[in-house]
């Protein structure tokens, strides 16, 4: 997936937009305590460092199926903001 997701954007290039597909799984407690905010920010930031963070469409793969955390699902939207917010301007500086 990762390989499949980074060779479209070395293909597409700024050319086009990319809709990157997040697993709305990650949004879904498990019994284990695994998925918390930290876990989805840091997946949505490998989301973004495999696609880029412009010219992006970050969206859950299969939408939301009701059993998704509303703090996970606010840690997504976060992180797409302030991730890419912050990839951009890195390399503004470069």
């Amino acid at each position: 997936e990762e390989k499949r997701v980074s060779t479209a954007r070395a293909t597409v290039g700024g050319r086009a937009g990319l809709q990157g597909n997040y697993d709305p799984r990650e949004l879904i407690p498990d019994d284990e305590g695994s998925k918390t905010p930290e876990t989805v920010r840091q997946t949505a930031k490998e989301m973004l460092e495999a696609l880029g963070p412009q010219r992006l469409i970050a969206n859950l793969g299969e939408g939301l199926g009701g059993k998704e955390s509303t703090e996970l699902v606010q840690a997504f939207v976060d992180a797409i903001h302030e991730e890419s917010e912050a990839m951009i301007a890195a390399s503004a500086k470069s």
